[in-house]
This record gives structure tokens, sequence and C-alpha cells, in this order.
């Protein structure tokens, strides 16, 4: 069994992987203040809750956007499997050359996502990551990652607009939209943040596009994904777990003596 591991802003999300099939997939809280040997326990408790053990652990890969969580939750990890931990970074083959001014700049589940949609969809290709934030990437025809742009993400979006007004309030943003003219707050919202979100993704793929000079496949992941994707015009392929794809090939890439067995 490999574990893969994303720890982002808001949470840390792990996969268990059997001969390259997922197994199970999980959540955690992304908290700061919590100690290496609570993370182990909850970590301990996911795998029992999947009635896996973790003596069956063979390997795990880390990719984190969140340094000061990186080291906690590595050790909580040592805890139950006392092999070596692959950490998404410099020194790691990805199969994603980074042709950024400066490549160390570029967040880690990015290169993951990265890695998976040039394994299954080819190059060139968009890759669209929807967490705290709303990453665009771009692959060139070569495969190589030539960077792309940052938007604040949905969720983010809408605790800024209900903290900051006085008459807006949060919404549930997996209900379905009745309509791009709202008729209450409330639909406004829901039409301003998914529709808009929608049709920001659909004009910027087609400026991606006059970049590229020619058609773009494009394919999602993140939580909220589908509640904007199912709005768009474009077609843009929808993997929940792209991420997490990424880590178990790159982990694959550079643990040859035990991937060779798998």
């Amino acid at each position: 069994m490999i574990l893969t591991i994303n720890i982002s802003n808001t949470s840390v999300t792990l996969c268990a992987w059997d001969q390259r099939k997922l197994r199970f997939s999980a959540s955690l809280r992304a908290d700061g203040g919590r100690s290496a040997d609570e993370y182990a326990v909850q970590l301990y408790a996911v795998l029992s809750l999947h009635r896996a053990d973790p003596g069956e652990i063979e390997g795990v890969i880390l990719s984190c956007v969140v340094p000061s969580l990186l080291s906690t939750v590595k050790r909580a990890v040592s805890i139950l499997y006392p092999g070596r931990i692959y950490i998404v970074g410099p020194g790691l083959k990805t199969g994603v050359p980074i042709r950024m001014n400066d490549p160390a700049e570029t967040g880690s589940e990015i290169v993951c996502a990265a890695a998976a949609a040039k394994q299954e969809f080819g190059a060139p290709c968009l890759v669209i990551c929807m967490d705290t934030a709303i990453s665009i990437t771009l692959l060139n025809s070569d495969g190589a990652l030539m960077g792309g742009a940052v938007a604040p993400g949905v969720r983010l979006g809408v605790e800024a607009l209900s903290s900051r007004t006085a008459h807006l309030t949060e919404i549930d943003l997996e209900a379905p939209v009745p309509s791009v003219v709202g008729t209450t707050s409330y639909a406004s919202m829901q039409s301003g943040v998914i529709l808009g979100t929608a049709a920001m993704l659909e004009g910027m793929i087609e400026r991606f596009e006059e970049v590229a000079g020619t058609k773009l496949t494009c394919v999602a992941t993140g939580e909220l994904a589908p509640s904007v994707l199912r709005h768009c015009r474009r077609s843009i392929a929808y993997r929940r777990e792209l991420v997490h794809s990424g880590l178990l090939l790159i982990w694959q890439k550079n643990a040859k003596p035990v991937s060779a067995a798998l």
C-alpha cells in the first residue's frame, strides 16, 4: 500500500493505493496547532476506518504548500511508517520540466496535477486546480510547465463577500444555480460566484489558447470544481484525485526498487 498525502492551506488529504488502484481517500482539516502525535492519531484512525494497517504501508510521498505544517505531518507519518518519506520538491524526478523564471515558486500540488494530466491527456494542456486559490497552468507541446494564472478561490470569494458586506451571507456552493439573473440576494450571489467563475474559466482558456496557438485539452480538480464545471460551455475534464495520481506517478519514478514490483 502506497500513501500519497497532499497538504494544502485548508486540508490534509490522503489516498491509499494498491497495485496502482485507489483503495480509499480521506481528508483531515489542516491545523497548525496540532502536534505530530495528534496527526499520527488521526492518520491511524483513518487507516483503521478503512480496515488498513500501518504495517501494510510500503511507501509514502508528501506534497505540501504550507511549510509550517510539513515537518509536523512528516513526523506524524514517521510514527506509523519507519521508511523513507518522499517530499515533492528539488531532487525528485517529476517528469514535468518547469520553464518558469523561478521553478522553486511553483506549488508542489500544481506539479503533481500537471504530472498526472500529462500522463493521461498528453500535451499541450491546461491544468486547473480549484482549492483555496484557482490556478490555471499551461503545459506546452513538449509537456513542460510554462506558467499560468492564479485567482482567488470560490470559497474564499464567498467568505470575503459575506464578511465585508452588511446584507450578503454565506451560500451553498453546491446547490443548483437557478438563473444568471438572480431574483434574490442569495440567487444573485450564486450567479455571480458560480456562473462568474465558469465564465472566467472560459475566458481564460481562450486567452491561453491564443498564447499557445492551438486548442488545449483542459482538466480540472478540486472539491468545488464540479459545481462550476457543469456551467462551463467549454469541455473540461474533471479528475477528483488528480494531485494524488500525480503523487503516485512521482513516487513510482523515484522509488524504483519498490515500484518495479508493483
